[in-house]
């Protein structure tokens, strides 16, 4: 990295959710908006500070249990290691489906800082695996690692 630069200032300069750092670097990921389900499944992370997925949907609302939102985040700390998410669009109008990394600190959910930052592999069958680097110290994209399975 270039003397002092974090990853957020280069999303910031270059005003983009996908910067060029050895290899395809993402703040935020689209999924693809013909599904109907996701299921999130947490494969490792750290603990300190603890570590989320955000989920922000235009265009329709997500599902989880009996709770219904356009954005949600799934804390690795209180959620189950797999996560079934409904998704119910709207007929007409822009959909989008966007996921991010975020981390806690004080009970204060943050993202975009630092050093943050997702590596995002495309494998068969739809499925993605998410290696999130929380915005603290270097970066690390062990912070976090999620698959997100589309349906």
């Amino acid at each position: 990295m270039e003397s002092n630069k974090t990853l957020s200032s280069l999303f910031a300069e270059q005003q983009t959710n996908e910067i060029d750092w050895d290899g395809p670097l993402y703040s935020l990921y689209d999924l693809p908006t013909d599904a109907s389900q996701l299921t999130i499944r947490f494969m490792s992370g750290k603990t300190r500070p603890p570590q989320g997925l955000r989920l922000k949907m235009r265009g329709g609302a997500m599902s989880v249990e009996s709770t219904a939102a356009a954005e949600i985040v799934l804390w690795q700390d209180s959620a189950p290691e797999e996560v079934r998410i409904e998704l119910t669009w709207k007929p007409k109008g822009k959909r989008s489906l966007c996921v991010w990394n975020a981390w806690r600190v004080k009970d204060v959910t943050q993202a975009w800082l630092g050093n943050a930052g997702m590596r995002v592999t495309a494998g068969e069958g739809r499925v993605f695996r998410l290696c999130c680097s929380d915005g603290e110290g270097d970066p690390d994209f062990t912070d976090l690692v999620v698959e997100v399975h589309v349906r």
